[in-house]
């Protein structure tokens, strides 16, 4: 009988196991994010593919080319179910405000956000950034970042990281996570 419940209980642990394992797989690329008006979380955007990008507002060029090449794509492509986030790197300086102004400027469909957890979630998306001192400049830093954007799609499961940024890569990821995942 002992060893009935011996096995049992072995079973039940490693049952246990493998469902903590899949939630963690599962929940790898969520985030909570403050926008201009409210907290949320990944789930929230739901019913819409998203697709995620990291930079900040004082960025001289790479971030503001991205961002308007996403939304010419987006704007070709023509679809009302297509969310454009725009998650900030320099925490200190961009505020939720601005950073909607900024997105809104390029897509309509956008949220300008700030994460709880930037760290946690830039290791996630495999982000890489990194603050450099700049004392002689009227700015006093900039940030050193990865240049990608990831796409998720309706519900909000990774779909791909897009870093050769062309024209035609984006528009073929986007037309592929459509395909793929309707």
């Amino acid at each position: 009988m002992k060893k009935i419940i011996s096995i049992l209980t072995t079973i039940l642990i490693l049952f246990a196991f493998v469902l903590f394992i899949n939630k963690e797989k599962a929940n790898k690329y969520d985030f909570v994010a403050q926008t201009q008006n409210k907290e949320i979380k990944l789930r929230d955007l739901d019913g819409e593919y998203k697709i995620l990008y990291f930079g900040y507002l004082f960025c001289p060029d790479v971030c503001p080319a991205t961002l308007f090449r996403v939304s010419e794509v987006l704007s070709k492509i023509n679809r009302q179910d297509i969310k454009l986030l725009f998650a900030t790197l320099d925490e200190e300086r961009d505020t939720t405000e601005q950073l909607q102004e900024m997105v809104g400027n390029f897509y309509n469909n956008s949220l300008g956000i700030k994460m709880k957890d930037l760290d946690k979630v830039a290791k996630a998306y495999n982000v890489k950034y990194k603050k450099i001192q700049m004392p002689d400049s009227a700015i006093k830093y900039s940030i050193a970042h990865s240049s990608a954007i990831y796409l998720l799609d309706k519900n909000g499961s990774f779909f791909t990281e897009v870093s050769n940024l062309t024209e035609e890569d984006i528009t073929q990821a986007i037309q592929d996570m459509i395909k793929q995942r309707h």
